[in-house]
């Protein structure tokens, strides 16, 4: 623990040197999303399924580096999907895992199609997930082994995540997990990242997708078990040109989010190499 949150002191610095040698940038540097996720579903043109889902949450990038994305609450009607919700916010630092990229201390994102079926926090606001409140000895297994990327309860392996901590922190307040590299979605491969959650966060991750808690809160309250996030690169996501609607335009990455991605993925690199596993350097 103490290695691990001196990872992610150093981590908060060497990302703080940019913003001094940048110039600000004005309030528009991101454009407004347009199109709509969810008519492109009902149209047919997502090249992930939804299955049976009632609720689909997107999240979507411009491209593959990019880390800041779209997101978009589609519910199913008696003529498709049509949208709830909409806001921003953020992948992992390294943007989205291209095919076969995605294993530990990589900062990239899964992408495809991923069903809710738990979720934790420090109380339960009423989700139909099956939801662990977080006590001082609730983990997230990263330890290879039978928890590897799985809830328990125990002392901590020196990989697993401390939720505890990271709950405290507001990371963690409420979390969905999203079932990549786990049942019921697919077996648990050893190494091939752990822990991606839809949690609270206003900075690019190490794999999960973060944005504000009311959000968070309100796809909690919402989702049931198999309700499902498709989450990657525009044009990976969207089949071009389906129904006559746009695809819909993610939020294009400000300068810093790009500069702020490299330098975490070097830190990331760096000090887990010298400090352990420093998994999570960023949320």
């Amino acid at each position: 623990m103490v290695w691990r949150r001196f990872t992610v002191w150093v981590a908060s610095a060497v990302l703080a040197v940019p913003a001094l040698l940048l110039p600000a940038l004005p309030a528009n540097a991101v454009p407004a999303p347009v199109g709509n996720p969810c008519q492109r579903l009902t149209a047919g043109g997502v090249r992930y399924p939804a299955t049976d889902a009632v609720r689909v949450v997107f999240a979507t990038a411009a491209s593959y580096k990019d880390v800041r994305v779209l997101i978009t609450g589609c519910v199913r009607t008696g003529g498709g999907y049509v949208q709830e919700w909409q806001t921003t916010g953020f992948a992992g630092a390294a943007g989205f895992a291209p095919p076969g990229k995605m294993w530990e201390n990589t900062a990239y994102s899964p992408m495809g199609s991923f069903s809710f079926t738990e979720a934790l926090g420090r109380s339960n606001p009423g989700t139909a997930l099956e939801y662990h409140t977080v006590n001082p000895f609730s983990r997230w297994g990263g330890e290879h082994g039978p928890t590897y990327n799985q809830y328990f309860e125990g002392r901590d392996g020196g990989a697993d995540e401390d939720l505890w901590y990271y709950m405290n922190e507001g990371y963690y307040e409420q979390a969905a997990v999203i079932n990549w590299n786990r049942e019921p979605d697919m077996p648990t491969v050893q190494g091939a990242s752990f822990a991606i959650f839809f949690h609270v966060g206003d900075e690019a991750t190490v794999g999960c997708i973060a944005t504000d808690l009311g959000t968070v809160t309100r796809l909690l309250k919402t989702v049931k078990p198999g309700d499902r996030i498709i989450m990657g690169v525009d044009r990976e996501v969207f089949t071009p040109g389906t129904g006559g609607t746009p695809v819909s335009e993610s939020p294009r990455p400000r300068p810093m989010d790009t500069v702020n991605g490299l330098i975490a993925v070097c830190v990331l690199a760096v000090c887990g190499a010298v400090f352990g596993n420093g998994r999570r350097i960023l949320p």
